[in-house]
């Protein structure tokens, strides 16, 4: 008795496929359940499973370079069914196990396959560091350019449809190449920041996560990706606390990523976090012991290599004194 393959039974057929994409990609356990409730539901289901699951083993033999051959030929997963005609016809030669009218769901497996794994697999994936005190610049291959300050950590990640940047520690300024089909992301703790092209520096220290653009327009999504304020225009600032809490800032586009030039911006900032921001790049040599004195508040702009002419300035700034000699001395009340 022949097998007549209904139009439901290759929709089973491509559920099947479905299915199979979405366990390679990793299944949550209310997916798993919903996956056991689909095969229980109908024999057909189970059949359809077992014979997609022996046509996936059988794609996982293909040569490499055949592969390869596919995936230059249609780097999108949606790509027209027309160009996979020599994959349908391969398949109706090699899956005896499988009936004809589920090869359209083998081509739709393919097809998913390949593009899912492409888009999932990045084409450039590389993770930057720098030791205290060190600054570097790294230009990937999309043309975007990533200046990182002294102690900081980043994992870049370059995909067919989008540009990916985890900034796991420290600060860096981000110069992105436009690209309207790749929107470029960098995450830092509770933030997302989304771009297309812009010039933008993202500090992520102390459990919060600062984003400053010097040009062009940023989005910034909190805890839940869900977007925290207005998009960020040139001059604007953010600083997200890991709660999700944000408060906006004003800066100058001029001062944005000072850090480049060894210098550092204090804006009302207390003596202690000054102190700690010099710390970031060497000893200062510098130490404060009276809580009262590392509460005071400080502005101005100074070279992150100098700590002796910021000790220097203090007395003129605020009211105290810089008291010992040796490796450490201490700020006290004047």
């Amino acid at each position: 008795m022949s097998l007549h393959r209904t139009s439901n039974s290759e929709d089973i057929d491509i559920a099947a496929a479905q299915w199979l994409l979405r366990r390679d990609a990793g299944l949550t356990p209310a997916e798993q359940t919903e996956l056991e409730q689909w095969l229980a539901g109908d024999t057909a289901h189970a059949l359809a499973w077992q014979q997609m699951c022996r046509t996936d083993q059988l794609l996982a033999s293909l040569p490499a370079a055949r592969v390869a051959e596919l995936r230059r030929n249609d780097a999108a997963p949606a790509a027209a069914a027309s160009r996979w005609a020599g994959v349908a016809h391969w398949l109706r030669g090699c899956v005896d196990a499988v009936p004809r009218g589920a090869v359209a769901a083998c081509v739709l497996l393919l097809c998913g396959l390949l593009g899912y794994r492409h888009l999932m697999e990045p084409d450039y994936a590389q993770t930057f560091s720098t030791a205290r005190g060190e600054i570097s610049v790294q230009r990937l291959p999309d043309g975007s350019t990533i200046e990182l300050d002294t102690s900081t950590e980043l994992q870049v990640a370059l995909y067919a449809d989008r540009r990916e940047v985890h900034l796991l520690r420290g600060q860096a300024m981000f110069h992105v190449q436009p690209d309207a089909q790749r929107p470029f992301h960098v995450d830092a703790g509770p933030a997302r920041v989304t771009v297309l092209g812009t010039h933008f520096s993202v500090r992520h220290t102390g459990g919060q996560v600062n984003v400053a653009v010097q040009q062009g327009k940023v989005s910034v999504a909190g805890p839940g990706r869900s977007t925290t304020a207005p998009a960020l225009l040139a001059g604007d600032g953010l600083i997200l606390a890991e709660n999700g809490a944000a408060t906006p800032l004003s800066v100058a586009p001029a001062a944005v990523g000072s850090w480049r030039q060894r210098r550092v911006n204090f804006d009302d900032t207390t003596l202690a976090d000054a102190l700690a921001e010099f710390d970031r790049y060497a000893d200062s040599g510098l130490s404060i012991v009276d809580p009262a004195v590392a509460q005071l508040r400080l502005s101005g702009s100074f070279d992150v290599g100098n700590p002796a002419q910021f000790a220097a300035a203090l007395p003129l700034a605020l009211p105290v004194r810089v008291v010992g000699n040796g490796s450490v001395r201490r700020i006290v009340a004047r």
